[in-house]
C-alpha cells in the first residue's frame, strides 16, 4: 500500500525498508520545494525539545497525532500495537507500521505547510490541522478497513459469533434501566 509501483516477490525486508526510506526522503524534498520550508534532516531530540527546528517540531507533532489516531484503530479493531511486520520490538510496532503507511498524505504534508505559514504556536497549528485533515481524508473511516485487507482478514463485522449463545459470556452492564431486574442485566 505504500508503493504506488509492484515491489518484486524477492526483495528483502531490508530492501523494501530502504525503498520505504528513499520514497519518505523524496517526499521531504519535494514538501520543502512546493513550500519554501528549508529541510535539512530528521532530527529532534526529545529531550531538547526546544532545540529541533520547527519543521522537525512540526513532524513531530504531526506524526503523534496519527500515532493516536492509528492505535486507537488499532485497538478498537481488536489488534495488538506490538505485533509489528515493517518495525518490530516496540509496545507500538504496529502503530508505527499503520501510521506509515498515511503518513506522507497526511502527517508531513501538514507539518511542512503549517511550518511554511509560521504560526507562533507551531505544535497548536499542527494538532488543529491534523484534526483537520483527520476529518478531510477521511482517515478514521480508512484504517481499519486498511488494516483488514493488509491482513487479508476476511471476517466480517455482520457476522454472528459462535459465543453470541453461550449462557457463560458477560451480560449487560447495570444502569438505571435495569433497576425492574435487580440491576442483574438480563433485562
Amino acid at each position: 500500500m505504500r508503493f504506488t509501483e509492484l515491489i518484486p516477490a524477492d526483495l528483502t525486508i531490508e530492501q523494501v525498508r530502504g525503498m520505504e526510506g528513499q520514497r519518505v526522503r523524496e517526499t521531504y524534498r519535494r514538501l520543502s520545494k512546493e513550500t519554501g520550508v528549508p529541510w535539512q534532516a530528521r532530527s529532534y531530540d526529545r529531550s531538547r525539545w526546544g532545540h529541533s527546528d520547527p519543521i522537525n517540531r512540526a513532524i513531530s507533532a504531526a506524526n503523534s497525532c496519527l500515532y493516536g489516531l492509528c492505535h486507537a484503530a488499532i485497538l478498537s479493531a481488536g489488534y495488538s500495537p506490538a505485533l509489528g511486520f515493517i518495525h518490530t520490538g516496540k509496545q507500538l510496532s504496529f502503530v508505527y507500521d499503520i501510521a506509515d503507511l498515511y503518513k506522507t498524505e497526511v502527517s508531513l504534508s501538514v507539518a511542512f505547510t503549517a511550518t511554511a505559514h509560521g504560526p507562533p504556536h507551531l505544535e497548536r497549528h499542527v494538532r488543529l490541522a491534523m484534526r483537520d485533515s483527520f476529518r478531510e481524508t477521511k482517515l478514521v473511516e480508512r484504517i481499519i478497513p486498511d488494516i483488514k485487507s493488509l491482513l487479508n482478514d476476511e471476517s466480517g463485522d455482520d457476522e454472528i459469533s459462535i459465543y453470541d449463545d453461550d449462557p457463560a459470556r458477560p451480560g449487560k452492564l447495570w444502569g438505571p434501566e435495569h433497576e425492574a431486574d435487580g440491576g442483574r442485566g438480563t433485562g
